[in-house]
């Protein structure tokens, strides 16, 4: 017990019980105090509960009292928790939508909207850091307050338009609590909004089609409105329609501005109807015809209050009443035939004419139909469609054939009105006709001129080609063959130039009429042109058929032929083309059996060959001239050769023509005809031309300057580079660069040419005239000339073709046309050249019918310039002293 740590522990142990002890003490001291104030606390809980209760209570009883005033609305009624879904309905929504409250609790209005709204109230809204329940609740919280129509799908799914206004609710402290939306059924009204819009869409359609449109002028007030019909009768918009009955006064034609005023104020004053018909002036002189009508209304003390009425276009009828009057004036006196019926068609009255067109007398048919003239030729249809067009526009013209009183049918041309009344209805038609008979001879007369070659009768090549072409296409469809043959009678020219042109014509026309004997009555021949025949055979099933066909013709004409006392054995070369495989269209089928023809006379004549495909080896032929060609002028390959131009009547050199040549480096002379096309497609005309007309210009100009004389020069234009160039301006420029006046340049465009572009080339030969220059037509003859257009064209020359020249003065038809020419360039007071002379008999022929100048192989081949120049020295210096310098030519021998 005396161990010190011992008794130091039992000290501790006493201090921790007494501590214990202590706050025990102190520990049932608090105790008692919490006690008392826990049972103050829980009196005080109790009192709080109980308020709460009754909180509650009252919120239950303002609860059910709001759900009680929401059911007794008749619009939807919807309450909105702050997240946007629902949070009560009333029952009108409940019923309308089929849902009950717990199954509404926690949606969306938006559930119920038409996709397309709520797809447009998403697209409205920028895109939100919170989820979106709502959309619209979205869109209303932007807004604060919202109204706006959309439809909702009702519990049969049908979508009906409510007007919904909604509104966002906040506690005293301004938070957001929610909203309230009110949803009223406006489908009725919107049903009832749609037949009034239906019905004044229709009231304006029939206005429209009446050309009837309405106006109201307020008396009280001199104000005045206006139908959108009135508007567009009078050709206004509603910015600048009248506002006042003086104003639309100043509409009224000068004319009738005092009667329509005074009906107007006299029916106000008498308390009776305004009808009548008056102009309407516009600002740029024209006027329309209107019917007005208007009534008035009075109030209780008579006194006027408003005028209501009405304007209608009859600007047609009146205009339709002229022409009857206008055609009652002259009916008598018509050299056309007239006749007018009632609405039934039955006949009023005819004039003279009619009754000579058809043979009777106004009293044979008065009161009769006008089917009494049927002639049977027309169908049914063909008249259902005439009245048809009558009732709808008024009006029908086009051919009838009718019955005469003695039987003979007459085809009329016919024009037939109707007549309408002012109520718009129809009251009489006119018709006005006269007789085809004549013109359908004329015209059949020279359809078949211009379908038809005037010698053998046969078709021309433009029929031929017309005939092809629709043989073309039944051949497509039905997938056959068609066989080309083209003819060429062997050594023809020698009939012609040992027995003349008459009997050549005679042999040509039999030629035509034992073709047509040897051929089927499907197969079609022509005369192509001098002593070639084209033949078209279809229905045909092979190769074979047409080579027994081709056999049987060359044996045909095997045959001798007796003409005029003489009997002449004739052969002939027969070449083929077959569709499909030789040409797709008519020309390249002809262009192919005339390689062919050529091909058969090569061999032996008297024969027929089918084309060959050797088309590719011309095709390589013309490239390579055209890259050729390009590279001609760069290698000093082309020149121009100068043909001499005489003076027929005392054989003076007055001229020459330039004529371009092709001297090519490895292949020799290329002839004009093979590289002058290839220039002309592909353009190169246009720096080729340009460059012959320099040199010939510079030429020119240099014998003017040497002493050797004044020689006009000619140069072609080509129609391309007349097309492609401003050929007014190169001429004046080259005339300005080589020093040559103008008056020593003739240019010369071809008869094709000038008379394709007519208008274009009175133009440009203008502009050409303006510069000095001589102008000439070549060619004449060979194209279609306009004499209208001719007669207009600044010319100074017709250069007759040299096809017309190669057969005077034996061939008859070519005499007959050259003559014709001369005459026509003489009445136009145009000089004459004539191309292509190779004989004495033709020169002195050309001198006989005076034309003035001629060029040929008779007096010179084309020739460069220096042999040109051998012609212009001692022999023309030796005769300038006979001619002054403007007339300074050099006769020149036909050996030349």
């Amino acid at each position: 017990m005396d161990d010190p740590r011992l008794m130091e522990e039992l000290e501790r142990l006493r201090n921790e019980v007494a501590a214990l002890r202590l706050a025990n003490a102190a520990l049932e001291q608090q105790m008692g105090l919490g006690a008392a104030q826990t049972d103050e606390i829980l009196r005080a809980m109790e009192a709080q509960a109980e308020a709460l209760r009754e909180a509650h209570q009252r919120q239950i009883s303002q609860t059910d009292f709001t759900q009680r005033v929401m059911d007794t609305s008749s619009a939807l009624m919807i309450v909105l928790r702050p997240d946007g879904r629902i949070r009560q309905v009333n029952r009108r929504f409940a019923i309308e939508f089929g849902v009950a409250d717990a199954e509404i609790e926690g949606q969306a209005l938006d559930d119920w909207l038409h996709p397309d709204e709520r797809q447009a109230l998403v697209a409205s809204l920028p895109k939100a850091p919170w989820r979106v329940y709502s959309p619209l609740y979205e869109h209303l919280r932007r807004v604060g307050l919202y109204a706006g129509e959309h439809r909702l799908a009702t519990r049969d799914s049908e979508y009906r338009f409510y007007w919904l206004e909604a509104s966002l609710q906040h506690d005293p402290k301004g938070k957001e609590e929610g909203a309230v939306v009110c949803a009223s059924d406006i489908t009725r009204l919107k049903q009832q909004q749609e037949r009034l819009l239906q019905s004044e869409r229709l009231l304006k359609d029939a206005q429209r089609i009446a050309q009837l449109g309405h106006w109201e002028l307020d008396l009280t007030t001199d104000r005045l409105g206006w139908s959108e019909e009135v508007l567009r009768i009078v050709e206004m918009d509603a910015a600048s329609a009248p506002q006042g009955w003086a104003d639309f006064l100043a509409l009224v034609h000068p004319d009738d501005l005092a009667l329509v005023n005074e009906a107007f104020t006299s029916s106000v004053r008498d308390r009776r109807l305004f009808d009548m018909d008056y102009r309407i002036l516009f600002s740029d002189g024209r006027s329309k015809w209107v019917h007005g009508r208007c009534v008035t209304q009075y109030d209780a003390d008579e006194r006027p209050l408003r005028a209501i009425g009405t304007v209608q276009d009859v600007t047609a009828q009146r205009s339709a009443e002229e022409q009857l009057s206008l055609a009652a004036s002259v009916f008598e006196n018509s050299l056309n035939g007239v006749v007018i019926t009632d609405a039934e068609a039955r006949i009023v009255k005819t004039n003279e004419a009619f009754s000579r067109i058809l043979g009777y007398s106004c009293e044979e048919i008065l009161g009769k139909k006008t089917s009494l003239f049927s002639s049977k030729r027309h169908s049914k249809s063909f008249y259902r469609q005439l009245w048809t067009t009558l009732e709808r526009e008024g009006q029908w013209q086009g051919e009838i054939w009718d019955r005469r009183k003695d039987g003979q049918i007459v085809p009329l041309w016919q024009n037939i009105s109707a007549v309408h009344d002012r109520k718009g209805r129809i009251k009489h038609f006119i018709g006005v006709c006269y007789d085809l008979s004549e013109q359908k001879r004329s015209a059949e007369h020279i359809r078949h001129l211009a379908y038809h070659d005037a010698l053998t009768d046969l078709p021309n090549r433009e029929s031929f080609s017309d005939c092809c072409k629709q043989a073309l296409e039944h051949a497509r469809g039905g997938g056959k063959p068609l066989f080309l043959l083209f003819l060429d009678l062997d050594r023809f020219k020698y009939v012609n130039d040992s027995l003349g042109h008459p009997i050549g014509d005679a042999l040509l026309r039999a030629v035509a009429q034992r073709l047509k004997g040897s051929l089927r009555h499907t197969d079609i021949v022509a005369r192509q042109g001098g002593d070639e025949f084209i033949v078209l055979l279809q229905g045909l099933k092979s190769r074979r058929d047409a080579e027994l066909i081709a056999r049987k013709l060359l044996a045909a004409l095997t045959r001798p032929f007796h003409v005029q006392g003489y009997k002449l054995d004739v052969r002939s070369s027969i070449g083929v083309s077959c569709y499909p495989g030789d040409g797709e269209d008519a020309a390249t089928l002809i262009k192919n059996a005339d390689l062919a023809m050529y091909r058969a006379k090569e061999e032996g004549r008297g024969n027929f060959r089918f084309y060959e495909a050797h088309l590719t080896e011309q095709a390589k032929e013309r490239l390579f001239l055209e890259g050729e060609l390009r590279e001609a002028l760069k290698r000093d390959e082309l020149s121009v050769y100068y043909q001499p131009q005489l003076d027929l009547s005392d054989g003076r050199l007055i001229g020459c023509e330039a004529l371009l040549r092709w001297r090519h480096g490895t292949r020799g002379m290329i002839p004009p005809d093979k590289f002058i096309p290839i220039a002309e497609d592909t353009g190169l005309i246009v720096p080729i031309g340009e460059w012959v007309l320099y040199v010939a210009c510079r030429q020119a100009s240099a014998w003017l300057r040497s002493g050797r004389g004044a020689y006009r020069v000619a140069v072609n234009l080509s129609g391309v580079q007349i097309e492609r160039c401003n050929i007014v301006a190169t001429v004046d420029r080259v005339l300005a660069e080589t020093g040559l006046p103008p008056q020593y340049l003739e240019l010369e465009v071809t008869e094709t040419y000038v008379m394709r572009h007519a208008q274009q080339s009175i133009r440009i030969l203008e502009g050409l005239r303006a510069l000095g220059v001589t102008l000439a037509i070549d060619d004449f003859g060979t194209g279609q000339s306009s004499l209208a257009y001719l007669k207009r064209l600044p010319l100074d020359k017709l250069k007759i073709d040299r096809s017309f020249i190669t057969d005077i003065p034996h061939g008859e038809n070519e005499a007959a046309i050259t003559r014709a020419i001369v005459a026509l360039g003489h009445s136009l007071r145009l000089k004459v050249l004539a191309e292509g002379i190779e004989t004495q008999e033709q020169a002195a022929f050309l001198k006989e019918l005076q034309c003035e100048e001629g060029q040929g192989y008779y007096y010179g081949r084309p020739m460069d310039a220096d042999s040109l120049e051998k012609l212009l020295q001692p022999e023309a210096r030796a005769r300038s002293e006979r001619y002054s310098p403007d007339e300074q030519a050099l006769e020149v021998s036909p050996a030349s």
